[in-house]
């Protein structure tokens, strides 16, 4: 592309006078800094000149070093030490800058890792400096570059063929039917984890429980001891080592190999256990990780264990799976899985990181494909969640609702309480990685927006709301609802597909529509994901956008009036029906380009949603609620209700003579009605306060850039964004401050006394 640019010179100034340009890049520059340059430059070239590949390489080096430094000061458990030495850096670089040089002095002094000291600092520099986060987290599933590579994972699934495994598997099913009603979630939950990790560790999980003292948690009441008795006594008969020893072989085949070996188990003991038999066998080679130790120990034994030349092992519990840096070892061995795939996703993490050394890390698994129970749980983790093929960090939280179904769904379903709809499942840990890419990129982004909790929770039950939504699209585009497609809905697939029949509409616009028609649609996302070439129906598609702006335009079906009979009243009554559109007024903006505009009204329509109010008023005031509730807001009856038009016209003139001034008067009442409404009295009121603050941090941010960023460039850019933030904020203010109103439809009914 650079090469065609450099050819072709009228080629590159015709994209720097394109309206926008957007740089997709799926091969890492990292190294080509002149390639990298000029691509940046088509984008702004005041920030990156083309004649300073110096001046850029310093900068996207630092900016890295930077970046990693703020990640490290994003999290509670990094080191003091390492806390201690980015501080020095900061204080290097941005040494100017009063603000940090503030922060910076409160950190040095602040002993807790969480404290929000450390997130002020952070957030500060990255806002102020454009220092991405995204930089480096972007490539933890991305294709590795020269110089940052992931580590990547490669599992491995060990077969096992257990004696023992079926008489773990029976006792978990004879305890479920045991159980029977009984609310006792954890417990079966702990057995079946105990029980996954094999004979051996089920086996010292019942001898735990069945030596619990009476008013204990882990006590076992009476009823409950033979069949827990019976299981130990079967366990202590049979061989349940298989696993033990299948484990040593693993690793002794990496030791030959001269690799660098991590052992976790879930179980403690299981851990300890293999321990002592690794040193045994393997002394001089084997580091122990395990809870209840000091800091610093566990730092000494990773940094003994990475650093010690050939084959290495560290073994390991749950204080192994995290704020540990493995990276440089090659091989996880795995003794049991956790129930938790977010613990299982650390765990993996620790080997999977950023990595010099080449190759994926190898993630062993023992499979045991002749027991239901084992087979079901790696299904999960595999086909569902996908966790052994890539990283799930980034669903924590959905994961985390996933093992709290899991752990509801056990006691009550056994081993088919593994058994979700994997296809489904796939679909939405998809959406949610789409969702957590998009928020982090917003929480990453130069500037603030106003997003709460709440409004992430709103927009999630309305995507969940399919049914609402099909019936608004139905009414939308019938016959009587102003642009007639004939639609039809796959009750199988969910996918919405239009007819070439077009009613109601002038030629001109039947020919912008008709090329929209043709990709087939879903109400639901998740049919959307599932079908490829299927776009849900939602803003921003094509056809939405279009019918959009055409009913907008359009006036027909926005008036109307009719008769309906009503034993309340004893003499005809008119009452009218206003709808006004409540929304940013995008008059007070100087923006040429439609782009801006619609960045604006983004902006504008998270501070002051479009909102629209329907008031019933008559010539007297509004309408009592329960008349709404009990008359008027029923819809139309086409068996009762009569429209107003040709006889009936003259009977109605008859009953109300001044029905001009009747009229008059009711859109008079529904406007003082609208300006005490919260749409008018009080949102925009607060919106505007929250544009301000908005835009303040915008200016504040851009106003720092200008003074205190590396270049010239850069500070001449900032410059140039910092006026047009200045105007551009004014008028977001001045928009929801006075938002436009906007009458949307009207409507009359006349209440006859009923005969």
């Amino acid at each position: 592309m650079v090469d065609l640019l450099d050819r072709t010179p009228a080629l590159r100034q015709n994209l720097l006078q394109s309206r926008a340009l957007l740089l997709l890049s799926a091969t890492p520059m990292r190294r080509n800094y002149a390639t990298f340059l000029d691509l940046l430059n088509l984008i702004d070239p005041v920030a990156f000149p083309r004649n300073d590949i110096k001046g850029f390489r310093e900068r996207v080096e630092q900016r890295e070093r930077e970046a990693t430094g703020l990640q490290l000061l994003s999290s509670p458990r990094t080191a003091r030490r390492h806390r201690l030495s980015v501080l020095n850096n900061l204080e290097l670089l941005h040494g100017t800058d009063p603000t940090v040089l503030r922060l910076v002095q409160e950190c040095r002094s602040e002993q807790d890792g969480a404290s929000p000291l450390w997130s002020d600092l952070v957030n500060y520099v990255r806002e102020t400096y454009r220092v991405s986060r995204r930089m480096i987290r972007h490539r933890r599933n991305t294709p590795a570059t020269e110089e940052y590579p992931v580590a990547g994972r490669r599992t491995v699934f060990v077969r096992l063929d257990d004696p023992a495994r079926p008489i773990v598997d029976t006792f978990l099913e004879r305890y479920q039917e045991h159980l029977g009603g009984r609310d006792s979630r954890s417990l079966y939950a702990r057995a079946v984890l105990n029980g996954l990790g094999g004979p051996r560790v089920l086996l010292r999980h019942l001898q735990l429980r069945l030596a619990a003292s009476a008013g204990s948690h882990d006590f076992v009441p009476p009823h409950d001891r033979p069949l827990l008795k019976t299981a130990v006594a079967r366990l202590q008969l049979v061989n349940t080592s298989v696993r033990l020893r299948s484990s040593l072989e693993v690793v002794q085949d990496r030791l030959d190999q001269d690799l660098k070996v991590v052992v976790v188990g879930t179980s403690p003991d299981t851990a300890r256990e293999f321990y002592q038999h690794a040193t045994a066998r393997w002394p001089g080679r084997v580091g122990r990780h395990f809870g209840g130790a000091g800091q610093s120990d566990h730092e000494e034994v990773v940094w003994d264990f990475l650093s010690a030349p050939g084959g290495q092992v560290l073994v390991g519990d749950q204080s192994l799976e995290e704020g540990r840096n493995l990276q440089d070892a090659h091989v996880l061995v795995n003794l049991d899985l956790p129930l938790d795939p977010n613990r299982l996703e650390q765990r993996i993490g620790r080997l999977d990181r950023y990595s010099q050394r080449p190759g994926a890390a190898e993630i062993v698994v023992f499979a045991e494909p002749d027991s239901d129970w084992v087979s079901s749980h790696l299904r999960l983790l595999t086909d569902g969640i996908g966790i052994f093929a890539q990283s799930a960090a980034t669903l924590q939280h959905r994961l985390a609702e996933l093992l709290d179904e899991l752990s509801q769904r056990l006691q009550h379903s056994g081993r088919h309480a593994f058994e979700f709809d994997l296809d489904e499942l796939r679909a939405n840990l998809e959406e949610e990685r789409e969702e957590v890419d998009l928020l982090e990129e917003v929480e990453a982004g130069a500037l603030t927006s106003h997003f709460d909790q709440a409004a992430v929770v709103e927009l999630r039950e309305a995507e969940r709301n399919v049914t609402a939504l099909r019936e608004a699209f139905s009414r939308l585009v019938g016959r009587r609802g102003g642009v007639g497609i004939r639609s039809y809905e796959d009750p199988d697939k969910g996918l919405l597909h239009f007819g070439p029949e077009i009613h109601g509409l002038p030629a001109d616009a039947v020919e912008q529509l008709r090329p929209l028609l043709k990709r087939p649609r879903a109400y639901g996302r998740d049919a959307s994901i599932a079908r490829r070439g299927a776009a849900p129906l939602r803003l921003g598609d094509p056809l939405v956008d279009w019918l959009a702006r055409y009913l907008q335009r359009d006036e027909r079906g926005r008036a109307h009036a009719f008769v309906r009979s009503c034993s309340a009243v004893e003499v005809p009554t008119l009452w009218l029906h206003c709808d006004f559109l409540v929304e940013f007024d995008a008059s007070h903006a100087q923006v040429t380009s439609e782009a801006e505009r619609r960045r604006l009204r983004r902006r504008a329509d998270a501070l002051l949603p479009p909102a629209i109010v329907r008031n019933w008023t008559s010539a007297s005031g509004p309408a009592p609620g329960s008349l709404v509730r009990d008359v008027l807001g029923l819809p139309f009856s086409p068996g009762s209700d009569q429209v107003l038009r040709g006889e009936l016209w003259e009977q109605v003139l008859s009953a109300l003579p001044d029905w001009q001034q009747l009229c008059q008067m009711a859109g008079e009442a529904a406007q003082d009605l609208l300006r005490t409404s919260p749409a008018l009295a009080s949102a925009p009121a607060a919106a505007a306060k929250r544009a301000q603050a908005e835009v303040g941090a915008r200016l504040s941010v851009l106003r720092a850039r200008s003074e205190r960023l590396g270049s010239a460039a850069e500070r001449l850019s900032a410059q140039l964004d910092l006026n047009r933030e200045e105007a551009i904020g004014q008028a977001l203010v001045r928009g929801v401050s006075t938002p436009a109103v906007q009458m949307t439809a009207c409507g009359g009914i006349v209440l006859w006394p009923a005969s």
